[in-house]
């Protein structure tokens, strides 16, 4: 019998480079109810979707960060629905934290409100099984399909900067507010805290820390160098950034005098050909 396995790594698309990893998040609002607790997810509306993607070209790890608010004069749900689903398509691997029974959900419930029965990769995304490869949901991972905790939880453990101007309890607030700039950029944060989660998961299933401090480290040039995502800059000081950039550094230059070496007893080992 074929088991079901959680894919960790992109797959290749036709020999050509990895597919992207896509880590994404969403912000909703809802009614409250009079006592106080989480409303149930259907009542929700999502108004604010994240995407941190990722990919490695060329042994160079590229980025993709982006996000998408409801705003009258700009995006409404139906196109920030679209772009969710269209994201999905592409991605190799689709992560998020608690995403496959919240995000993944809701989103799928405003397609059909929407009346969008054509976004099949979301559609997929929130039929996945549990068990299954289609969606590494972190929240069941890091649990091991046991009680989950929330990503504050996880990031704070693992030192990642998470939720440093907003948080989700304020997202009502700041939508009733017309804030709707502030809820993007927030949400880009979770996007990007649950692809660095995804980052140190995967590193520790394959006992290789080089698959969090090489990525890690290329992300931080990559928030650097892009003037619209200062904002993202709390990545920049978090612990475990300053851990992975000196650690990536020094397996850049293992690998760059591994290559240097393979390539002179390669043109040694030709040169001796040649004279044989």
């Amino acid at each position: 019998m074929r088991r079901n396995t959680l894919r960790i790594q992109p797959r290749r698309d036709n020999g050509r480079r990895a597919r992207p990893i896509l880590a994404y998040d969403i912000e909703t609002i809802a009614p409250a109810l009079e006592d106080g607790s989480f409303p149930p997810w259907p009542t929700h509306q999502p108004v604010a979707v994240g995407f941190a993607e990722a990919w490695e070209q060329g042994g160079q790890w590229l980025f993709d960060i982006d996000a998408l608010a409801i705003t009258e004069a700009v995006t409404n749900e139906a196109a920030m629905i679209r772009e969710a689903d269209r994201r999905m398509a592409g991605a190799g691997v689709v992560t998020s934290y608690n995403g496959r029974q919240f995000d993944a959900l809701v989103l799928r419930l405003a397609a059909q409100r929407q009346r969008l029965w054509d976004c099949k990769a979301l559609a997929d995304r929130a039929a996945s099984k549990r068990f299954g490869g289609e969606h590494l949901d972190l929240a069941d991972a890091y649990s091991s399909f046991g009680r989950k905790v929330s990503l504050a939880s996880i990031a704070d453990e693992l030192g990642i900067a998470v939720k440093t101007d907003v948080a989700g309890g304020d997202v009502g607030q700041l939508w009733e507010a017309g804030e709707t700039e502030r809820i993007r950029r927030y949400v880009m944060e979770d996007a990007v805290a649950t692809l660095c989660v995804y980052f140190a998961w995967v590193a520790a299933r394959a006992a290789d820390e080089t698959l969090v401090t090489r990525p890690l480290a290329a992300l931080a040039r990559h928030i650097e160098a892009r003037a619209d995502l200062e904002h993202l800059q709390p990545f920049l000081d978090c612990q475990l950034m300053w851990w992975a950039r000196p650690r990536a550094m020094k397996a850049d230059i293992g690998a760059a005098l591994s290559r240097m070496t393979h390539r002179l007893a390669r043109e040694e080992s030709e040169r001796a050909f040649a004279t044989s």
